[in-house]
């Protein structure tokens, strides 16, 4: 790849006499070669950069390294990104075209342009639209859609009646739209309630390995545009997802929790059903979030508390053996004067 198309996308100017400079691949500083492309975003690796074998550097602007070209940038880790999706593999992992062995029902509306892999299953009524790829061992339940330019990693399922829109990454082993965790009680045996909402996910939202996302009740489940969820996340049913909210691996998030916009969710969080976590707040990991969170707010802990609440008492914590053998020392002494003070008495 030419260094003009990166310098290009990162909107960044280079010498021209660079312009036509081949380059193969991005690198870390460890691994890197006269072929590669490395960010710099620590700039204490600076003394490093400066020595490596890479040629040019992705560096913040104003912090430009001796002997380099630099790609100068607001966000070094941001232009990172940017650099590294052009050089991401896409190509569908089984080849193109429609693998000899997928079950495709006869009413499945499939684009020309789509890519399907060994063993893939795609039921009845279900559209798939263009340049989406699909991998091997799926299963596209009756009923579902799938946007364009989707890529849906082998073993995942989709189950019936979901509706998934552009751009939507969904890894492999998920399964999206698996029953709603929903019981009655009868004389001390649980009696199942079915499931009748299904699952939307908007545009542009990845989903990692391992991951489940129930249906509704009645109304939908639903990932708004741009949501980020990690391998093994569990989204309950009727939750809802703000746009370009995060969550990490292990998250768990009961029913009929609405989840605001930009909320950033550490690993192993768990957040009880029917709460609202609002707009741009932090939920730390493990966390374990038993009432509503305002807007901007930053929790952690468990129960959830406000960060500089938690670290305090965390930072008192520490002092505890110090103050427990204090406290016994005082009441020792003050033992010693009340046996002291009484047998004055007498």
């Amino acid at each position: 790849m030419k260094l003009s198309r990166i310098a290009e996308a990162l909107g960044c100017g280079i010498p021209d006499a660079a312009a036509d400079m081949e380059i193969s691949r991005m690198a870390s500083l460890a691994s890197c070669d006269e072929n590669s492309v490395v960010f710099l975003a620590d700039e204490r690796l600076a003394g490093k950069a400066a020595s490596c074998s890479a040629p040019v550097l992705i560096v913040k602007k104003g912090r430009a390294v001796p002997d380099k070209i630099n790609l100068e940038v607001d966000d070094p880790y941001l232009g990172y990104a940017r650099a590294a999706s052009l050089f991401e593999d896409r190509t569908p992992p089984f080849g193109s075209g429609i693998h000899e062995t997928a079950l495709i029902d006869a009413s499945a509306r499939i684009d020309d342009a789509v890519c399907i892999g060994p063993g893939t299953i795609i039921g009845e009524a279900v559209t798939v639209g263009p340049r989406t790829s699909i991998g091997a061992r799926c299963v596209i339940e009756k009923g579902s859609l799938i946007g364009p330019d989707c890529r849906i990693d082998s073993g995942a399922i989709i189950r019936y009646g979901s509706r998934i829109g552009a751009r939507v990454i969904i890894q492999s082993g998920t399964v999206i739209g698996s029953d709603g965790f929903a019981n009655a009680m009868d004389r001390g045996r649980f009696v199942r309630i079915p499931c009748f909402g299904n699952v939307i996910i908007e545009d542009d939202v990845e989903v990692g390995a391992l991951a489940a996302i129930d249906r509704g009740n009645f109304e939908p489940t639903i990932i708004r545009q741009g949501v980020r969820l990690d391998n093994l996340v569990h989204i309950a049913h009727n939750v809802i997802v703000g746009e370009h909210s995060a969550a990490a691996a292990q998250t768990g998030v009961s029913g009929s929790t609405r989840i605001g916009r930009h909320v950033m969710i550490g690993g192993q969080a768990g957040f009880v059903g029917h709460i609202t976590v609002g707009d741009q707040s932090f939920i730390g990991a493990q966390a374990g979030v038993t009432r509503s969170v305002r807007p901007g707010e930053k929790v952690t802990g468990s129960p959830a508390r406000d960060v500089s609440r938690i670290r305090r008492i965390g930072a008192a914590e520490v002092e505890l053996p110090a103050l427990v053998r204090e406290f016994k020392q005082i009441k020792k002494r003050i033992d010693s004067l009340e046996s002291t003070i009484e047998k004055g008495d007498t």
